[in-house]
């Protein structure tokens, strides 16, 4: 009796130890078999901007370092775990406030036009409806840290910006000239499927004073009224469904003013 006793005593410490020991590779992202690294290292970061308040202060009348003080780093990664245990403790892009933006870069690079891998670049804007942005910015953010993209190398990160009547993405990329900008433009459009009339927006940061009217970001996001009207983002095939996939229905996620 005794002899049981003391076996049972000891599996049950044994099955503590075991538990205890998971639980510590769990937290600690020890479990190296289990683990899916990613190419790069990645961070979120969030910022609180002008629409929130109600004096209305513009993101231009900030000089570089009282901007990056009110970008907020929320947490790094590398493994797909990782990501996974952040990206559910996040505000979903459509149930964000206007005035949320969230931000995915690689490290070490800053969300901002400043940082250096960012200043010879531009950025990429795609106009949604809000109920439709967040199936868009995770089929976007997944593609980008799971490389594969044929311009990985191009992409610094993205982001996203709670407005008003809709939402904003934006890719930002680390060269700013015709040959990357056109290959983004398309590898876009095809993860994406977004229609070719539809003119996307395309900026560089730091445009060259004397090449300023020719900058690509001067062409305007207007479509004729037989293709739709009213300009914008659109597209009439895509379907937000419980699942959190999208198909071919009669409905529109881009924003269409």
């Amino acid at each position: 009796m005794a002899e049981k006793e003391e076996k049972k005593t000891e599996e049950i410490e044994k099955n503590e130890k075991n538990e205890n020991l998971e639980q510590n590779l769990i937290s600690n992202g020890e479990n190296g078999a289990n683990l899916q690294k990613l190419e790069n290292k990645y961070c979120f970061w969030f910022h609180i901007t002008e629409e929130i308040f109600s004096n209305q202060i513009s993101k231009q009348t900030l000089d570089s370092n009282e901007y990056e003080s009110q970008v907020k780093k929320i947490a790094e990664f590398d493994t797909i775990e990782q990501f996974w245990a952040i990206y559910q403790h996040l505000q979903k892009p459509d149930k964000c406030k206007p005035g949320i933006e969230i931000q995915l870069f690689k490290v070490p690079i800053k969300p901002m036009w400043e940082d250096d891998n960012n200043k010879k670049g531009g950025k990429l804007t795609i106009k949604l409806n809000k109920e439709y942005t967040t199936i868009i910015w995770e089929e976007l953010i997944l593609a980008m840290i799971g490389g594969i993209l044929p311009i990985k190398d191009e992409i610094n990160g993205i982001v996203f910006t709670s407005k008003k009547e809709f939402n904003n993405l934006q890719i930002w990329f680390r060269d700013y000239n015709q040959k990357t900008i056109g290959e983004i433009e398309q590898c876009i459009r095809d993860l994406i499927q977004i229609p070719k009339e539809v003119v996307l927006d395309i900026k560089q940061f730091f445009p060259p004073q004397k090449k300023k009217d020719h900058n690509h970001s001067k062409k305007e996001n207007k479509m004729d009224d037989k293709n739709g009207g009213g300009g914008g983002y659109y597209n009439n095939n895509y379907e937000y469904n419980n699942n959190n996939t999208y198909n071919y229905k009669k409905k529109t996620y881009y924003y269409k003013k």
